[in-house]
């Protein structure tokens, strides 16, 4: 079988109508198909921070004041210092319903110094005070510092018993040992036997002995 071969001038016509006829085809392209990628949450990193916890200072407390304790013949005579007392810085209330706490600050020779306070839940009133003692132990006098008149301070007390007073003066007093003595008075209303503070810190508190 003989091929028919194309003339050489009918060539670039018949290159024409093939690309031509290729150019209507449609090229379908390669659809793509999008893969969602997992994406991991963040992590979150755990804290390696310790927790503190700040408890708020508690408020500075007031040292104990430095008071003299009593001797025998002042826890023997207990109710002759607070009669005597009383009847200086209150001496026209009534006595029957009156009682006096004290501290005492110093002591020189016959003269001792007290801080006292002394009424009832009607109503009290405070002083510094100096006691002047005969030579048996007795009570003398009683001289208190009075209001209005500051020269009394140094004519009466001694350093070591002024350097006392701040202890009982000023509303942070009343959180110390001024309290103390307050709520005590207070008891005394209705315990009118029981000694005051300052005689307490002197009587030596006795333990029973379990039984077997």
């Amino acid at each position: 079988m003989t091929k028919k071969r194309i003339p050489n001038q009918l060539i670039p016509i018949a290159l024409l109508i093939f690309l031509v006829a290729c150019g209507k085809q449609n090229v379908v392209l390669p659809t793509e198909t999008l893969i969602p990628t997992a994406v991991s949450p963040t992590t979150v990193p755990t804290s390696t921070l310790i927790p503190i916890t700040v408890a708020p200072s508690p408020l500075p407390t007031r040292p104990p004041v430095p008071i003299i304790t009593p001797d025998s013949i002042q826890l023997e005579r207990w109710l002759e210092y607070e009669d005597a007392l009383k009847q200086s810085i209150l001496p026209t209330w009534s006595f029957e319903a009156l009682h006096c706490e004290w501290d005492i600050l110093a002591r020189v020779r016959q003269e001792v110094y007290v801080w006292a306070l002394c009424g009832s839940s009607k109503g009290t009133d405070m002083r510094p005070a100096v006691i002047h003692l005969r030579s048996n132990g007795s009570v003398r006098s009683v001289e208190i510092l009075r209001r209005g008149h500051p020269s009394d301070i140094d004519r009466l007390f001694p350093k070591e018993a002024q350097a006392k007073f701040s202890f009982y003066q000023g509303m942070s007093a009343f959180d110390g040992r001024l309290k103390e003595m307050l709520d005590h008075l207070y008891y005394r209303e209705t315990h009118p036997k029981e000694p005051p503070l300052v005689i307490l810190s002197a009587i030596p508190t006795v333990t029973p002995t379990p039984q077997t």
